[in-house]
């Protein structure tokens, strides 16, 4: 019985070692290009995913950024490479530089809290959601 505990032990524990840590430098050279989108009926700016970024989606990741709330009330969040002074969303970086965060569970966060998020990472040819979304995350 303790061999079965022992062995249920390690095999729970195995996610939460199994992540990489990934850096917001990985994705500096993500390039897009700009495509009619007939539905908006605008111009909108897709992702152009290398090899090297396509190793990533769907791999189990860690990340550290500050938090940007996108809609605090229903706990809608994203994770940024910067503050939101210089975030994607005042012009002073790049799509690349930000993620959404599909929570596991609802939390409170606030705007520049710095956090390590762990979840599985997506990456989205959409152009109307972001380029990159950290599913399940969990803090």
């Amino acid at each position: 019985m303790k061999r079965l505990t022992l062995l249920l032990s390690i095999f729970l524990c195995l996610p939460s070692f199994a992540q990489e840590r990934l850096t917001w430098n990985t994705f500096e050279r993500l390039t897009f290009e700009e495509v009619f989108e007939p539905t908006s009926a605008s111009w909108v700016q897709v992702p152009v995913w290398t090899d090297e970024l396509k190793k990533w989606d769907g791999k189990y990741v860690k990340i550290t950024g500050y938090v940007i709330a996108l809609d605090a009330v229903n706990a809608q969040y994203a994770l940024s490479a910067f503050p939101f002074s210089s975030c994607f969303f005042c012009g002073a970086a790049g799509p690349e530089s930000v993620l959404e965060l599909d929570l596991s569970k609802a939390g409170k966060y606030l705007t520049d809290d710095v956090i390590t998020f762990k979840g599985v990472l997506q990456l989205n040819a959409d152009p109307l959601k972001f380029p990159l979304t950290l599913k399940e995350a969990l803090e």
